[in-house]
């Protein structure tokens, strides 16, 4: 199996989701959330940013965390990444 290309947006978004403690702490209070509400809320945020024509990147990036498949492997890969940081602290 191939790797899989991972959009850029979505690299940044993830980036900043292992930089940043209160948007970190933001997307992991999103889990408790059923996934039908989670869904909606990152397809409503999409169609905000889409509105306000802010970074189209970072808008679909948005977007496809409404997929639940997405959301959990984004999850994943940044409580991986911040525990990698914390174990580099040590």
């Amino acid at each position: 199996m191939g790797e899989m290309h991972v959009p850029e947006g979505m690299v940044k978004l993830a980036h900043a989701l292992v930089e940043d403690a209160k948007l970190r702490n933001w997307f992991y209070a999103l889990e408790k959330l059923p996934k039908r509400v989670r869904k909606e809320s990152f397809a409503e945020m999409a169609v905000e940013m889409r509105a306000k024509e802010e970074d189209v990147d970072l808008t679909d990036a948005v977007l496809a965390l409404a997929r639940p498949k997405v959301y959990e492997t984004v999850l994943a890969a940044v409580r991986e990444r911040v525990n990698e940081s914390r174990e580099d602290l040590e």
